[in-house]
């Protein structure tokens, strides 16, 4: 009795659900019940990434900037987001301002310190942690650093004065060298000339860099870092690179204990990238689930149950429990999947898998809203276009000067604005949305041990558990795009109701007393 009391409360549940979204049953007045979130103040956080300069602008000249974000706190917030990740922000001569000329300043295009201080307390006063951008592998060839040392050198004919030792100094011809002008040295600049190695093995260039995390941690209260290129610290090094990491996070932890750590460890393998979990950082990017040959839009493109099940159990049994997954579908240098994933069905789907995976999801702005990388093509400008977040091609707050090349237009946008698509509860955003939700409802979502069942399921199906703190769920993935009947063992997996779901296509899911559930093309369901 007690068995089919819950299959009724089952049936009761799936038939009063809304399409496209997670289980959010209406009231006997017909309005939307609240949902209770749960969200745990810790490192496992919906991130979002922000390229300030095409995100929103306040001021009418066409760049993003800093007030923008903070006008958008409230949208970030309603997305489910609790995270939010800068892009550079520091003085630069480039648009991308990875090659810093001034590491405690604002760029006057993004405004000013105190419209940084004021974001991050309206920020956190919405329970929304900022980091920002640490660039120190290079710096600009235009840092005082630079050029003052450079300086030094045409003067005294070898390295030497205040900053003679920053940079990796030495005469050769070595193609990652670049000569000084006027001199016989040449400089190290691992990605171009613009941007002059840091050496990180200087007790001055770590004194400085430790000035700069306390400044930020400390005197703007940012809540952590976002680790750029750091392969390439000690270029060919793995375990020089892991012990300048160590010496990073220990450092930065000492001057913030809650300071959250995540670098860009952009190398193939899963062996290679938890090595780097040897630091003691907290997190590192899954590039291996990234991009259009990454692991999630592989499974999901193939629609292949098996490999979203194996990859969750494989992930788990390479990095342990320890280490802070950090996986992501694309970012600022990467094809965005609005360009690699073939339809909004499969979009959504991809999104959905992520959503459900262990760590802290990361999803750069416009992926919301399926942004595609402009003209189709893989150039970094175009993976940076302004955000859409009206129909009309001019509208307030549209950056609508470009980081490089021709203004954006219509065409530059496959599928339609944040104004549009909040309004369709079947969009890419609504999807987004729900999934995040999620994630903040059920904390075993990111961080619960993950045990998978492929007994007695077609290649399309996965079912897995998580566990956490005594919260058990099950989570079930129909990948095909036909409609899927799975047979699930409420005894073995010890759920009771249905909590949540996402719809790629919509559609409903049916139940009955057999255990079988009936789920809709590129579905998800989770259990409790």
């Amino acid at each position: 009795m007690k068995k089919i009391l819950s299959m009724l409360l089952l049936l009761a549940l799936l038939f009063t659900t809304l399409t496209m979204g997670a289980c959010k049953p209406d009231d006997e007045n017909g309005e939307e019940d609240k949902v209770t979130l749960n969200i745990i103040d810790d490192h496992y956080r919906n991130w979002y990434e922000i390229f300030v300069h095409s995100y929103f602008d306040t001021n009418n000249d066409g760049i993003g900037d800093l007030n923008g974000v903070t006008a958008k706190l409230d949208y970030i917030q309603e997305m489910g987001y609790n995270g939010i990740w800068l892009m550079p922000i520091h003085p630069s001569p480039t648009y991308h301002k990875y090659d810093v000329t001034d590491y405690y300043a604002i760029d006057p295009d993004y405004g000013t310190l105190e419209d940084f201080k004021n974001l991050v307390d309206e920020a956190h006063k919405r329970g929304i942690r900022v980091i920002i951008d640490l660039v120190v592998n290079h710096s600009s060839d235009g840092h005082p650093w630079f050029t003052e040392a450079c300086s030094y050198i045409r003067q005294n004919g070898e390295p030497g004065g205040k900053y003679g030792d920053f940079y990796n100094f030495r005469i050769t011809s070595n193609g990652a060298y670049h000569k000084v002008s006027g001199t016989q040295y040449s400089y190290e600049g691992q990605f171009w000339s613009g941007m002059p190695d840091l050496n990180l093995s200087s007790e001055n260039v770590r004194a400085e860099i430790k000035n700069i995390m306390k400044y930020w941690l400390l005197d703007y209260n940012v809540d952590g870092f976002r680790l750029d290129a750091v392969t390439s610290y000690y270029t060919g090094n793995l375990q020089g690179n892991i012990d300048f990491l160590a010496w990073l996070s220990t450092a930065a932890k000492a001057i913030k204990p809650s300071a959250y750590i995540v670098g860009e460890a952009w190398v193939g393998d899963d062996y290679t990238i938890n090595r780097y979990y040897e630091s003691g950082c907290d997190s590192f990017f899954l590039f291996t689930g990234s991009q259009a040959g990454g692991s999630i839009a592989t499974a999901v493109k193939q629609s292949n149950g098996e490999a979203v099940g194996k990859l969750f159990v494989e992930l788990q049994e390479t990095y342990g429990s320890d280490a802070i997954l950090a996986p992501f579908l694309g970012n600022h240098d990467t094809m965005r999947p609005g360009s690699f994933m073939p339809g909004v069905d499969n979009l959504k789907m991809a999104a959905g898998v992520l959503s459900m995976m262990n760590g802290g999801t990361f999803v750069y702005y416009g992926e919301e809203i399926g942004m595609i990388s402009k003209g189709g093509n893989n150039s970094d400008p175009a993976k940076r276009i302004a955000m859409k977040w009206e129909a009309k091609n001019i509208y307030e707050g549209c950056c609508y000067l470009p980081p490089e090349g021709t203004p954006v237009d219509e065409t530059s946008y496959y599928y339609p604005s944040v104004a549009e698509q909040a309004a369709d509860p079947g969009s890419i955003l609504n999807y987004y949305k729900a999934a995040m939700e999620l994630r903040n409802r059920f904390p075993s979502i990111a961080r619960g041990t993950v045990t998978y069942y492929p007994e007695g399921q077609n290649g399309y199906i996965c079912v897995i558990t998580k566990e956490y703190q005594g919260e058990k769920m099950t989570i079930v993935f129909n990948m095909d795009t036909f409609e899927q009947t799975v047979t699930l063992n409420q005894d073995m997996l010890g759920y009771t109701e249905l909590v949540g779901e996402l719809y790629a296509a919509g559609g409903e899911f049916s139940f009955d007393e057999s255990g079988a559930l009936v789920m809709p093309p590129q579905s998800i369901a989770i259990f409790q």
